[in-house]
């Protein structure tokens, strides 16, 4: 059997590394800039990070120490020894040259290092979220995105997982919601305990829901007052709107 594991990748890599000093000081500070949210600082990274001598020390810092490097690999290590199923693993990055950097450096360390056997990278896939300046877009692209790949995974018989890492983030949120409406389970690695398998939920849109969504998505619904209490369908000033990720999550499931 094979399990799949979507990682949606955060910056306790980077975090870490330049909290230890192991890093060289010539990329610590360009580094921590970015991770303090300065957007020039971010963007060099995205130039930095091809720098093989960068690389090349976070795939020293990984081998170092596997399981503690960051949440990413000790989730997966963590689910490695838990499960008899071989590991294909896919990384979700958003559009930050953090995340982007993290996700290279551990699909490059995990697919040439040999740090954790039975773990296979199959791809790396960016996630635009933040930059398009539109939220709903950017979550409505998430939902799309790696809805879609635990959608064929799930039709296809394998067992799913969507890992994600500790602090409150949209992302992991909305990721969970999709897991759990598509068939697939969030996995969490306790800061410093066990790893958290979530189960799969019966839970699903019934019916008379889905025909009201598809037909507000046409701009001819009615009675939408139970859909709007529920968040599902939002007022404006110009009347409703059906939220993009709700609309995406509804043609990755096939619905409308």
């Amino acid at each position: 059997m094979v399990a799949y594991v979507a990682v949606m990748v955060g910056v306790s890599l980077l975090r870490n590394v330049i909290n230890t000093g192991f890093i060289s000081k010539k990329y610590e500070v360009i580094i921590k800039n970015a991770l303090d949210g300065d957007l020039d600082s971010d963007r060099k990274l995205g130039v930095t990070g091809f720098n093989a001598d960068l690389l090349n020390g976070l795939r020293e810092f990984i081998k170092s120490n596997p399981k503690g490097c960051c949440a990413e690999l000790g989730t997966l290590i963590a689910l490695s020894g838990s499960i008899k199923d071989h590991i294909e693993v896919e990384f979700f990055y958003t559009d930050t040259k953090t995340t982007w950097l993290s996700a290279l450096a551990l699909s490059n360390c995990l697919s040439e290092c040999g740090v954790a056997q039975g773990i296979n990278v199959i791809g790396s896939t960016q996630v635009p979220l933040f930059g398009g300046n539109d939220l709903d877009e950017g979550l409505a692209s998430l939902v799309n995105v790696v809805g879609r790949k635990l959608a064929s995974r799930v039709s296809g018989g394998d067992d799913a997982y969507v890992a994600f890492t500790g602090g409150t983030k949209i992302e992991a949120v909305l990721v969970s919601m999709v897991a759990w409406l598509i068939g697939a389970r969030p996995i969490y690695l306790m800061e410093g305990g066990p790893l958290v398998v979530l189960p799969m939920l019966p839970v699903d849109l019934n019916g008379s829901v889905i025909n009201v969504l598809c037909s507000a998505i046409k701009g001819n619904a009615s009675d939408l007052q139970g859909l709007i209490r529920l968040g599902l369908i939002n007022v404006t000033k110009d009347g409703y709107k059906v939220p993009k990720w709700v609309n995406a999550l509804l043609k990755v499931k096939g619905l409308c």
